[in-house]
């Protein structure tokens, strides 16, 4: 027997101003298909959203006591070989939604459906692999 999802909405932070221009996504490892849809099936078997399953992937968000270095050096990000970083308006022209959600710097960029299509819309959407230089293989 599976848990209820919880509603999302209870874990948006007030007064969170995106600012599409001058606001990077991070996205750490995984960058395929399969790990996007498996991250946002996870997602939507814990929360929902607006009454339906939360089909969304973490991301952090470039902002004020949050620059990139800070999130690639932290404990989220710091774990994944590889990540991607766009700025925010890459990832909303094409057509997603960007939900802070949590706590700073965390966001969900959230999918329309859970298709292969729409990850791979993703991935264009969040652009080039980049190598992590503060990778560390554990967090012990």
């Amino acid at each position: 027997m599976s848990s209820p999802v919880e509603p999302i909405e209870g874990y948006l932070p007030d007064g969170e101003v995106l600012v599409p221009d001058g606001q990077y996504v991070i996205r750490g490892w995984p960058l395929t298909t399969a790990g996007l849809l498996a991250n946002a099936q996870a997602t939507a078997s814990r929360y929902s959203y607006r009454a339906e399953p939360f089909l969304a992937v973490s991301v952090e968000m470039t902002m004020p006591g949050w620059d990139a270095e800070r999130i690639l050096s932290g404990r989220r990000v710091r774990t994944r070989r590889s990540y991607a970083m766009v700025l925010a308006r890459s990832v909303l022209r094409g057509g997603f939604e960007l939900l802070p959600t949590f706590d700073a710097p965390h966001y969900s960029v959230v999918m329309r459906s859970y298709t292969d299509d729409e990850a791979q819309r993703l991935l264009h959407a969040l652009g080039d692999k980049l190598a992590n230089p503060f990778y560390v293989r554990s967090q012990r």
